[in-house]
């Protein structure tokens, strides 16, 4: 029997089993669908209506990785969001008004929507990764005592393009048999189970280059180059639209391990690549500094916020305004420089500069330096250059020797990545891992002494500027928790070095680089 009801909605309690698929891909009949199940249930069309469905996500896909969806719904009686999970627990569904994409996720609902996202997005902004228009039929099957037990949702598509009809069977907690029971009659019919991950869109990262350690080591650098540039690409739109800050963040990560793979590599590559391209870069990447310092002040705002004891919060808010104000007109000047002649020319020539060098792998000398003989030299002097470094560190040291030692650590992380086709792959994890504790302690120290200093060039421009003593205050005791720790950084130090330098890192290291 099949009667009609009025209302969409979904129970408090509601599990999808599993998505159900034509399995030709193709549309699903509703008639049989109806016809099979009355044999067993009353089939009541609870509705049938369009629904804009809009799939959201992280640029990086952090929702996906973490098995969930999340999905801005809109039909003509309404808006609501709606996050699902791969695991067996309820949907999530709230209602919703006049909700604009790309945002951050404290514009959702406030409530069990938000937690479930806000926690796995964080700083990242929801992007719409698919907008279909789709029929949406909503079937509610009733036991012989007039009793809903199952739900099934019909989802066609409208719009051109949109991905195919499916079916998806809603169990009420307390009938999972009854859910069961509606699955198998669905796949009786040919329907198919979708898997948790199918049709899911994925986000491939650059394919890992293998190569012999014979190759010429021009062939390993471009491979890297080219996948910095695009990184780089892929970032920049959302980077000019301030979509959020991590684009800005990896564009920079991009240019950065540019700049030091042109560096390694300069006994292989072209003489061109050191006078005509380093420079390019590091001017790219003195372009983007502002900005980045400004939005990681930003970020940090909350924490040091956390830190106050005698002053209030709110004492900092004339900070806050100053960082805005600020991060505004410096980005004002980021973007003029990412529009300018000077980009787009660096972004056009330094690929015709790489497909030059992939056609041409010969360096310097016109032989061929081998990957493994420029990896080996690469790790074993950058290795040494962190020892001696290190070493020439003591209590009266400046900063400005530990930030040296800092930017070698990097050199070396740098030098691991870029040569890891080439490294033995087990050893290589040992290092960096050996190399991360050193790393975070000189990052603490380094990032301390770069915040203090930009606090009290904050300060001196808010004095001026008129601002309230409670403000100075409250930043002279965020400057006093900063020298604070920075001293424990400092006190850090030996240990972290100590570690790093023991007996089976130095053969770890030895080993990595070709026994130098």
């Amino acid at each position: 029997m099949v009667v009609a009801r009025g209302g969409y909605g979904f129970a408090t309690m509601i599990i999808p089993i599993r998505a159900l698929r034509a399995g030709d891909e193709g549309r699903i009949d509703i008639g049989p669908i109806v016809s099979a199940l009355s044999a067993h249930y009353m089939v009541v069309i609870a509705s049938r209506q369009l629904v804009r469905r809009v799939r959201l996500d992280t640029f990086d896909r952090r929702l996906r990785r973490a098995g969930l969806t999340l999905e801005h719904q809109r039909t003509a009686s309404g808006e609501r969001v709606v996050v699902g999970r791969s695991d067996p627990v309820p949907t999530l569904v709230a209602p919703a008004k006049d909700l604009q994409w790309p945002a951050h996720a404290d514009v959702l609902p406030a409530g069990p929507v938000r937690e479930a996202i806000a926690g796995v997005a964080g700083i990242r902004a929801l992007m719409v990764v698919s907008d279909e228009k789709r029929r949406m039929s909503l079937l509610e099957l009733d036991n012989k005592d007039a009793k809903t037990v199952v739900r099934v949702e019909l989802d066609e598509p409208v719009s051109a393009g949109a991905g195919p009809a499916c079916l998806t069977v809603l169990t009420l907690r307390g009938y999972d048999e009854h859910g069961r029971r509606a699955e198998r009659i669905l796949i009786g019919l040919g329907l198919r189970a979708v898997e948790a991950d199918e049709g899911r869109e994925t986000v491939a990262g650059p394919p890992k280059l293998r190569v012999d350690r014979a190759v010429p080591a021009s062939v390993l650098l471009t491979s890297a180059l080219r996948d910095f540039s695009a990184t780089m690409l892929t970032n920049l739109p959302g980077l000019l639209d301030d979509v959020d800050t991590e684009f800005l963040h990896d564009f920079r990560v991009a240019v950065r391990r540019t700049r030091s793979t042109l560096k390694l590599g300069r006994a292989a590559l072209p003489e061109v690549m050191r006078t005509r391209w380093e420079p390019e870069f590091k001017w790219l990447g003195d372009l983007t500094t502002p900005v980045r310092d400004l939005d990681v002040y930003e970020l940090a705002l909350p924490t040091m916020e956390g830190w106050l004891m005698a002053a209030d919060a709110a004492d900092l808010e004339p900070l806050s305004r100053f960082l805005r104000r600020r991060r505004t007109s410096e980005r004002r000047s980021l973007v003029r420089g990412l529009r300018s002649a000077r980009f787009r020319r660096l972004v056009m020539e330094w690929e015709e500069q790489l497909t030059r060098l992939a056609e041409t792998p010969e360096g310097t000398d016109g032989e061929h330096m081998s990957a493994a003989r420029l990896a080996d030299r690469s790790l074993s002097l950058a290795y040494r250059r962190v020892l001696r470094g290190g070493a020439d560190i003591s209590d009266d040291s400046p900063a400005e020797d530990l930030h040296r030692l800092r930017r070698r650590c990097k050199e070396l992380r740098y030098a691991l990545e870029v040569f890891a086709p080439v490294v033995d792959k087990g050893s290589r994890k040992r290092a960096v891992a050996q190399l991360k504790g050193l790393q975070d302690v000189l990052g603490r120290f380094q990032d301390t002494e770069v915040h203090r200093q930009a606090l009290r060039g904050f300060a001196g421009e808010l004095i001026v500027e008129g601002a309230p003593a409670e403000a100075m205050l409250a930043m002279g005791e965020l400057i006093g928790h900063l020298d604070s720790d920075q001293d424990r950084a400092r006190r850090e130090f030996e240990g972290a070095f100590a570690n790093f330098t023991r007996p089976s890192s130095q053969r770890l290291m030895h080993q990595i680089g070709g026994g130098r």
